[in-house]
């Protein structure tokens, strides 16, 4: 359930009540809280709307997850004047691009025409991070939920991993600044294979550096909760999440970092994605597959639910409550 469907949050369980099992509800985004928080600015003041949801969910035993957006900050409405926000506080905690400038430096047509959806923070900050893992105490502290749900838990595009926070760690474990690769004098020193061997090398290190974020915050979660799921909303393809935006999703997967992930797999063909995964994952059960209700009709949903149904998926997730609520037809698709 999206942030701007919060207002509904009455009618909510009652129009679930039977056909979901496990709701998805927004109370972090664009590094504001919808709840009383003590870390971030809010944008809501009072948490009686929250106490009454998870009440009401317990009570008909459905789940509800926070989720949160992990590492996009702000997004291409006029920037917040808060002086709370990252934006303004913690600049340094941007992502930076190659030439060593912040992806704050980019206005918003410039993010638009890169098919960056807003600023992110760098997931290798260890202030961000712990910035991150404050906040999901907090929350699992003061509300009974029954897990966390991380949205945006990547960098924003390929260009974007240049931080100083990033390259430091690399250049402790090999001595060598990535910013050098694409220097002419790194290729005469190593040759074309060497050079390419360090990029290779550089890629897959911004990828565990980004796992090792998953496995933190899964050990502080347990730890708190033991009881309570982490899942994470990943790019469906996993050639592109790994290529493109870090996400080596499988090995969260597989290697028992997250209780699930969500595929979001929201466009009109999702055979091959689908297909691509089973040969990826050991354990099909982890993976529930999201389909975009916001984008494609009832009928082609009701298609793609079945053929979710046909493999050993944990089921599918809709997105967004906002169609439901709309649209009548996409609420029994699953009676």
């Amino acid at each position: 359930m999206p942030r701007w469907s919060i207002d509904d949050y009455d009618n909510i369980i009652a129009k679930l009540d039977g056909r979901f099992n496990h709701i998805f509800l927004q109370v972090y985004a664009l590094d504001e809280a919808y709840y009383p928080s003590h870390i971030v600015p809010m944008k809501r003041q009072d948490d009686t709307w929250l106490k009454h949801f998870l009440r009401e969910a317990r009570r008909r035993n459905i789940k509800v997850s926070a989720w949160v957006n992990v590492f996009y900050s702000w997004g291409f409405a006029p920037r917040t004047n808060n002086q709370r926000h990252p934006i303004n506080f913690h600049p340094n905690w941007y992502v930076q691009d190659k030439s060593g400038k912040s992806i704050l430096g980019l206005d918003i047509e410039e993010l638009r025409r890169r098919g960056i959806e807003g600023y992110y923070l760098a997931p290798s900050n260890k202030q961000v991070r712990d910035h991150v893992l404050s906040l999901i105490d907090e929350m699992l502290d003061s509300y009974d939920f029954d897990g966390v749900h991380l949205d945006y838990c990547r960098y924003p595009a390929p260009g974007f991993i240049y931080d100083v926070a990033l390259r430091s760690k690399f250049m402790r474990a090999y001595c060598l600044d990535p910013l050098g690769f694409s220097l002419p004098d790194f290729e005469q020193r190593f040759g074309t294979w060497g050079n390419e061997d360090l990029d290779r090398r550089w890629q897959e290190f911004v990828r565990d550096d980004l796992t090792s974020f998953i496995k933190e915050l899964n050990e502080r979660i347990k730890a708190r909760k033991p009881y309570a799921d982490l899942s994470v909303a990943v790019k469906a393809d996993y050639h592109a999440a790994s290529r493109d935006f870090f996400q080596d999703w499988p090995t969260w997967v597989n290697s028992g970092l997250v209780d699930f992930i969500c595929l979001m797999a929201y466009q009109n063909d999702i055979e091959s994605v689908l297909v691509k995964t089973l040969n990826v994952v050991e354990d099909p059960s982890k993976v529930a597959v999201g389909l975009g209700i916001y984008r494609l009709s009832p009928d082609r949903i009701k298609y793609q639910v079945r053929q979710v149904a046909a493999m050993p998926f944990s089921g599918v997730v809709f997105f967004s409550y906002e169609e439901l609520r709309k649209n009548t037809a996409f609420r029994y698709l699953l009676d």
